[in-house]
């Protein structure tokens, strides 16, 4: 083979690895190109994802938000008007205590019994205020013999005054101060309002409430 031959071979040899490394080359580039465009497609997507998931859950803080805020008014008003419900009632039983008659005289009655009834032993007194004091004195008697015909013995019962102040009722309390029931008016009153205060809300405000 002839020098100008062998010079050709190689010149042609090195023309070949030439294409064979920019063809690699350039597959290699196309696939960094291709490999970097879907990355930045999932970025992306992920990036709008991450923020839709964001706007999502601050919109649904704000609404929650707003929801509390709203319940919370709501409440407020339910608990208002309930308490001027209570308050009124105080107002209408207190001034039926003070015009004493004979249901409230009946009343009083009953209330002393309830607190006898409600506790152990046969010596008790029985406190009111000063406006009544006078009446269930009167009354007295009689509540002992329905007390002692009620526990089968004989039921002792004396007088005293509350050194609170009370729209009405008793306080019934064993002689050596052991026991005590607090039924005046004011006691069953707020025993009543735990008792009534959803129902009384449902009638003032029906079924009021804040959508979820």
């Amino acid at each position: 083979m002839s020098i100008q031959t062998l010079k050709t071979e190689i010149d042609r040899k090195a023309e070949e690895e030439v294409s064979k490394v920019l063809e690699t080359a350039r597959q290699e580039a196309q696939e960094i190109v291709a490999e970097a465009n879907s990355k930045a497609a999932n970025l992306r997507e992920e990036r709008t994802r991450a923020l839709e998931r964001e706007m999502d859950a601050q919109e649904k803080a704000e609404l929650a938000v707003a929801r509390m805020d709203v319940r919370g008014k709501l409440l407020r008003v339910e608990s208002e008007w309930t308490k001027r419900v209570f308050e009124e009632a105080e107002k209408r039983i207190g001034k039926i205590a003070e015009h004493g008659g004979r249901e409230y005289q009946e009343l009083l009655s009953n209330l002393a019994l309830e607190g006898i009834n409600a506790m152990n032993g046969n010596k008790f007194i029985v406190e009111t205020n000063v406006r009544d004091k006078e009446v269930v004195s009167k009354l007295l008697g009689t509540i002992g013999e329905k007390a002692s015909k009620n526990r089968g013995e004989t039921v002792t019962l004396q007088m005293g005054t509350l050194q609170t102040r009370s729209l009405g009722g008793v306080v019934v309390s064993t002689e050596d101060g052991v026991q005590s029931f607090n039924n005046t008016l004011e006691a069953r009153l707020s025993g009543a309002s735990r008792i009534l205060e959803g129902t009384i809300r449902k009638m003032l405000f029906g079924g009021s409430k804040v959508d979820e």
